[in-house]
Protein backbone atom coordinates (compact mmCIF):
# COMPACT_ATOMS: atom_id res chain seq x y z
CA UNK A 1 0.00 0.00 0.00
CA UNK A 2 1.18 3.06 -0.82
CA UNK A 3 1.96 6.50 1.47
CA UNK A 4 -0.95 9.03 1.32
CA UNK A 5 -0.29 12.31 0.25
CA UNK A 6 -1.90 14.81 2.58
CA UNK A 7 -3.68 17.80 0.09
CA UNK A 8 -1.96 21.08 -0.01
CA UNK A 9 -3.91 23.87 1.55
CA UNK A 10 -2.95 25.76 -1.50
CA UNK A 11 -3.97 24.55 -5.07
CA UNK A 12 -1.02 26.11 -6.50
CA UNK A 13 -2.37 28.88 -8.45
CA UNK A 14 -0.63 32.33 -8.29
CA UNK A 15 -2.30 35.69 -9.16
CA UNK A 16 -0.08 38.79 -9.31
CA UNK A 17 -2.12 41.69 -8.99
CA UNK A 18 -1.56 45.32 -10.52
CA UNK A 19 -3.64 48.07 -9.39
CA UNK A 20 -4.27 51.10 -12.00
CA UNK A 21 -6.57 54.37 -12.06
CA UNK A 22 -8.09 53.90 -15.57
CA UNK A 23 -8.70 50.32 -15.72
CA UNK A 24 -10.21 50.01 -18.96
CA UNK A 25 -7.59 51.89 -20.81
CA UNK A 26 -5.12 49.81 -18.86
CA UNK A 27 -6.72 46.85 -20.08
CA UNK A 28 -6.41 47.98 -23.85
CA UNK A 29 -2.70 48.87 -22.76
CA UNK A 30 -2.04 44.96 -21.61
CA UNK A 31 -4.03 43.37 -24.34
CA UNK A 32 -1.62 45.21 -27.06
CA UNK A 33 1.37 44.61 -24.70
CA UNK A 34 0.99 41.22 -24.34
CA UNK A 35 -1.20 40.13 -27.05
CA UNK A 36 -3.89 38.12 -25.03
CA UNK A 37 -7.39 39.16 -23.67
CA UNK A 38 -8.81 39.35 -20.71
CA UNK A 39 -9.86 35.61 -19.94
CA UNK A 40 -12.18 36.37 -16.87
CA UNK A 41 -13.40 39.26 -15.31
CA UNK A 42 -14.49 39.47 -11.26
CA UNK A 43 -16.03 42.79 -9.79
CA UNK A 44 -13.58 45.33 -10.64
CA UNK A 45 -10.86 43.24 -11.85
CA UNK A 46 -10.18 41.88 -15.49
CA UNK A 47 -7.60 38.15 -15.11
CA UNK A 48 -4.99 37.24 -17.83
CA UNK A 49 -4.44 33.87 -17.94
CA UNK A 50 -0.14 33.18 -18.37
CA UNK A 51 -0.64 29.44 -17.72
CA UNK A 52 -2.53 27.30 -15.95
CA UNK A 53 -1.40 28.56 -12.94
CA UNK A 54 -0.47 31.97 -13.13
CA UNK A 55 -2.91 35.29 -13.97
CA UNK A 56 -2.27 38.81 -14.25
CA UNK A 57 -4.96 40.79 -12.19
CA UNK A 58 -5.96 44.76 -13.19
CA UNK A 59 -7.87 46.04 -10.63
CA UNK A 60 -8.57 49.41 -9.90
CA UNK A 61 -6.99 51.00 -7.09
CA UNK A 62 -9.85 52.11 -5.32
CA UNK A 63 -10.65 48.95 -4.99
CA UNK A 64 -8.02 47.56 -2.52
CA UNK A 65 -8.80 46.47 0.72
CA UNK A 66 -8.16 49.42 2.99
CA UNK A 67 -7.64 47.71 5.63
CA UNK A 68 -4.37 46.35 4.90
CA UNK A 69 -1.13 48.45 3.99
CA UNK A 70 -0.05 46.68 1.32
CA UNK A 71 2.28 47.56 -1.57
CA UNK A 72 0.67 49.54 -4.33
CA UNK A 73 1.43 47.11 -7.46
CA UNK A 74 2.31 43.96 -6.13
CA UNK A 75 1.17 41.26 -3.94
CA UNK A 76 1.42 37.58 -3.50
CA UNK A 77 -1.67 35.82 -3.49
CA UNK A 78 -2.64 32.61 -3.40
CA UNK A 79 -5.76 30.64 -4.11
CA UNK A 80 -7.09 28.18 -2.02
CA UNK A 81 -10.27 25.67 -3.10
CA UNK A 82 -11.59 25.95 0.22
CA UNK A 83 -10.32 29.27 1.92
CA UNK A 84 -12.05 29.20 5.47
CA UNK A 85 -10.36 25.43 5.80
CA UNK A 86 -7.14 26.84 4.75
CA UNK A 87 -7.54 29.91 7.26
CA UNK A 88 -8.25 26.74 9.62
CA UNK A 89 -4.95 24.80 8.94
CA UNK A 90 -3.03 27.87 9.63
CA UNK A 91 -4.22 29.06 12.66
CA UNK A 92 -3.08 25.46 13.73
CA UNK A 93 0.46 25.83 12.43
CA UNK A 94 0.20 29.05 14.90
CA UNK A 95 0.66 31.16 12.27
CA UNK A 96 -0.90 34.73 13.09
CA UNK A 97 -3.74 35.13 10.58
CA UNK A 98 -6.50 38.09 9.89
CA UNK A 99 -9.83 37.64 9.75
CA UNK A 100 -11.21 36.42 6.39
CA UNK A 101 -13.12 39.16 5.04
CA UNK A 102 -15.69 39.41 2.02
CA UNK A 103 -14.89 42.72 0.04
CA UNK A 104 -16.95 41.21 -2.80
CA UNK A 105 -20.13 39.00 -2.90
CA UNK A 106 -18.12 35.63 -4.41
CA UNK A 107 -14.92 36.70 -3.13
CA UNK A 108 -12.95 35.41 0.20
CA UNK A 109 -9.49 36.77 1.41
CA UNK A 110 -7.14 36.80 4.48
CA UNK A 111 -3.69 37.82 4.91
CA UNK A 112 -0.40 36.87 6.96
CA UNK A 113 2.32 37.78 7.31
CA UNK A 114 6.12 35.64 6.60
CA UNK A 115 9.24 35.55 8.54
CA UNK A 116 10.57 38.75 7.34
CA UNK A 117 6.79 40.33 7.59
CA UNK A 118 6.00 40.39 3.77
CA UNK A 119 2.03 39.93 3.84
CA UNK A 120 0.81 37.88 1.64
CA UNK A 121 -2.79 37.19 0.82
CA UNK A 122 -4.76 33.70 0.51
CA UNK A 123 -7.85 34.60 -1.70
CA UNK A 124 -10.94 32.11 -2.77
CA UNK A 125 -14.45 32.19 -4.03
CA UNK A 126 -17.79 30.78 -3.24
Amino acid sequence: MGEVIPKSMINGKVVIWTYVEQLQSSVEWYSYILEMEPTERHDAAYFFTINEHTKLALCNRYMRNPKYELPVNDCLDLQADDIFETHRQLEAKGVLVGPIDNPFPTYYEFYFVDTENNKIRIHGFE
